[in-house]
């Protein structure tokens, strides 16, 4: 019993300490920071949202760096906020020993739900409040600092630090910083055992994943499939004349694209970097295997989803693509390469001819086809028709100044089937 309990308290411990790891920043709203006679109660002073972009900006971009190996950073640049017991009010050079060059590590407490960092100078929110005051010399700065904190959610905390034995309390609301989700260009599966696998949670794919001799033998079909996602926005499954086809699509292996998932009508694709998320927009488009979308795996093609929004990290050249089918739980996980664009290939990509001008666009927006437009479509990212048109004449330019300002899909459908093409209007 006393090793289960031990094994339990040292997943959650883990599990959280595996949330914090990352850089974080403070949130850029206001309020954000402030300090208050009491926990829950901030009201003697907020920053206020003016500060974020003015006089605070050089505080809205430091980073707190939690890494997994228990140190900890703070990191500023050449310019943070200083304050008057710091030598000035505004923005300077970093002031010893808060300037982020003593080596840090950070901890958490279960129990207790704190967080400490160790190391003279180091800090989260702002270096003058410490457990029992706040600092009116740099030179008084102590070794460790304790705070109390809670995650909101998966990429923003509180964390709060009690000043005075009578009250007053500090606040700081932080964000993580999230990398830049980049997926233009072509992608493959990656080659090898596990590429694609699902599992009972996020991190454990211990169910099924593919096994290392299906990539070139029995699944070789499916590892030569292309996802393309395009500058312009638009998303293309390349499947050739074989993709590896399941039961519910009518058999067991290698075999001839099925509708709608068969790479026939091109899709669009955006990015959430708050969330981490990518979202594909066009039914039968998808990443990984075409049964698997947001809450299900699908049992017959009609079943299709207009959209799929898929967790996404990228590292230079691998993309890792996770999607929740549970509510229990069930995730799947897919790896892909960076490959380079196909040329002499019976997946090599059609482009389409659509072009659209002049982008970024005010009020008229010109669509050059080669191909007389059935029908014109114009979605907003979360793939939402904002405007349809039945035989329009593009001749003329299309009047867009009602939309608001942003980005948009525009979708044509011609004798050749459907283009897309992506337009931001200002």
């Amino acid at each position: 019993m006393k090793k289960l309990l031990l094994s339990l308290f040292t997943m959650s411990t883990l599990g959280l300490m595996a949330q914090v790891e990352g850089t974080w920043m403070l949130t850029p709203k206001a309020g954000s920071f402030g300090v208050g006679p009491s926990k829950g109660d901030y009201s003697w002073w907020s920053v206020p949202e003016a500060e974020i972009t003015g006089a605070r900006a050089c505080q809205f971009d430091d980073e707190f760096v939690f890494n997994a190996d228990g140190s900890f950073q703070n990191v500023m640049g050449e310019e943070t906020y200083v304050e008057g017991w710091q030598g000035s009010d505004g923005c300077g050079a970093p002031v010893a020993p808060h300037d982020g060059k003593t080596a840090a590590t950070w901890s958490y407490d279960e129990t207790a739900g704190t967080i400490t960092i160790s190391g003279k100078g180091a800090y989260i929110g702002l270096p003058k409040p410490y457990n029992g005051g706040e600092l009116s010399n740099p030179a008084d700065a102590p070794d460790n600092i304790t705070y109390e904190v809670t995650m909101t959610d998966a990429n923003n905390m509180v964390v709060e630090i009690k000043v005075s034995d009578a009250g007053a309390y500090w606040k700081y609301e932080l964000t993580r910083k999230m990398d830049p989700i980049d997926p233009t260009g072509y992608w493959q599966l990656a080659p090898k055992a596990y590429a694609m696998a699902v599992g009972p949670q996020k991190g454990d794919y211990s169910w099924w994943g593919n096994p290392a001799e299906e990539v070139a033998g029995a699944r070789a079909c499916q590892f030569d499939d292309y996802f393309v996602f395009m500058e312009d926005g638009t998303f293309k499954n390349i499947l050739g004349d074989e993709t590896f086809i399941e039961g519910w699509q009518g058999s067991d292996g290698c075999g001839t694209p099925v509708a709608p998932h068969d790479g026939s009508t091109d899709g669009m694709w955006s990015v959430d970097a708050a969330t981490g998320t990518l979202k594909i927009v066009g039914k039968g488009n998808y990443v990984g295997i075409p049964k698997v979308i947001n809450g299900a795996e699908i049992k017959a093609p009609a079943e299709a989803a207009d959209s799929i929004t898929y967790m996404v990290s990228i590292m230079e050249d691998t993309m890792i693509v996770e999607i929740q089918i549970s509510a229990e739980g069930a995730h799947w996980k897919f790896e892909l390469n960076r490959v380079a664009e196909p040329t002499m290939s019976n997946k090599a990509i059609n482009k389409g001819s659509l072009n659209v001008y002049p982008n970024p666009v005010n009020n008229t927006l010109f669509v050059n086809t080669n191909t007389a437009v059935n029908k014109l479509t114009i979605r907003d990212l979360s793939g939402k028709a904002v405007y349809n048109q039945v035989n329009p004449n593009t001749e003329k330019g299309l009047d867009v100044s009602f939309l608001n300002t942003g980005a948009y899909f525009i979708s044509i459908e011609t004798a050749n089937g459907i283009e897309n093409a992506k337009f931001i209007k200002q």
